[in-house]
């Protein structure tokens, strides 16, 4: 059977982008840090402003210290801490690297306090309703261009932050398939502007920052060519929340090849990507991008194949190499 397309000139050529806008999933999940203990026996800052659905990551400078939610019955500093909505753990957490996130789940005032320096060491978050833009600004770090066929197994993987805030990805993790564990992107302070991007280097040593904008992380290893997947999660070093399959501390989600790629399920729970579909049939030398529609909508109809690669930047997304016709895109969603 021979498949003819016809040039586009009605409305009816509108049907493919329409049915693509309603399968992608749509998920916002910005985060801001809070420093643990310095200055000491302090959070830094003392009020984290977030939207609804942002994350909160602690990061230990110094000293022993937990993190655990706490109620205020009467605006006085009789307080009692109870772990109901998040603890980083009943034995006070030392300064080894120590990393806690909390999804919000919930808008209006959150107070936490260190257990054994309460009631001085306390501080709390403040969750607006989420709007579009999003009313708090927030850094949100998300996989933007991805080259997995690069020679020499040399791959990349480029994070932008398309938040309206400054963010570090001191301690954020990338997992692969065909890896068990997440592996942090950067082991010191790592920050990244507004509309900032950073190049990852998978498969190779360098010295970060070396150039400005790249950080080398070689025990990703490389990515897998026929098919594959990278997932972004935010700093965790707790178990159980810390593993791989908690959607609730994914940020991003991308797969190539075919679907059901390693961690699918926590993205498709995580409302970043729709299970079975994949990126398929990228040539060698190519790279797949992020070309956004919204900043908050994600799955594959947000990506596109390009050639030349053109990692810090989104030129080439005006111009994607291979146009989606109706048929291809059947194939893409398996429909």
């Amino acid at each position: 059977m021979v498949t003819r397309t016809l040039p586009c000139r009605f409305a009816s050529c509108l049907l493919p982008l329409v049915v693509v806008a309603l399968l992608a999933p749509v998920a916002h999940g910005g985060q801001v840090r809070v420093n643990v203990g310095a200055p000491t026996n302090t959070f830094t800052p003392y009020a984290a402003n977030i939207n609804a659905g942002d994350h909160v990551v602690w990061v230990w400078i110094g000293g022993f210290h937990t993190v655990t939610n706490w109620t205020l019955p009467d605006d006085s500093l009789n307080l009692s801490s109870d772990g109901s909505i998040f603890d980083s753990g009943g034995a006070p957490l030392g300064v080894s690297g120590a990393r806690f996130s909390w999804k919000s789940d919930r808008t209006g005032h959150v107070p936490y306090v260190c257990v054994p320096h309460r009631p001085d060491m306390s501080g709390r978050v403040i969750a607006s309703p989420l709007t579009t833009p999003p009313t708090i600004p927030v850094a949100d770090f998300r996989l933007t261009e991805i080259q997995f066929n690069v020679p020499s197994d040399r791959d990349l993987i480029e994070i932008a932050n398309l938040g309206q805030a400054a963010g570090d990805l001191r301690s954020f993790r990338l997992a692969i398939s065909g890896t068990g564990t997440g592996v942090a992107i950067s082991a010191a302070d790592f920050p990244v502007p507004s509309l900032g991007r950073v190049i990852i280097h998978t498969n190779e040593t360098g010295t970060n920052n070396t150039p400005p904008g790249h950080i080398y992380v070689p025990g990703l290893g490389a990515l897998p060519d026929a098919m594959g997947s990278v997932a972004l999660y935010v700093p965790n070093t707790l178990a159980p929340g810390n593993a791989l399959t908690n959607a609730a501390m994914m940020i991003d989600f991308v797969q190539w090849g075919t679907g059901g790629q390693a961690n699918e399920g926590a993205a498709d729970v995580a409302g970043f990507w729709t299970p079975g579909t994949s990126i398929n049939d990228v040539a060698a030398g190519h790279s797949i991008e992020y070309c956004e529609n919204s900043p908050y909508v994600h799955g594959v109809s947000q990506w596109r194949e390009i050639s030349p690669p053109n990692f810090g930047t989104t030129a080439n997304c005006t111009t994607p190499t291979r146009s989606e016709s109706w048929g291809r895109l059947k194939i893409i969603y398996r429909q």
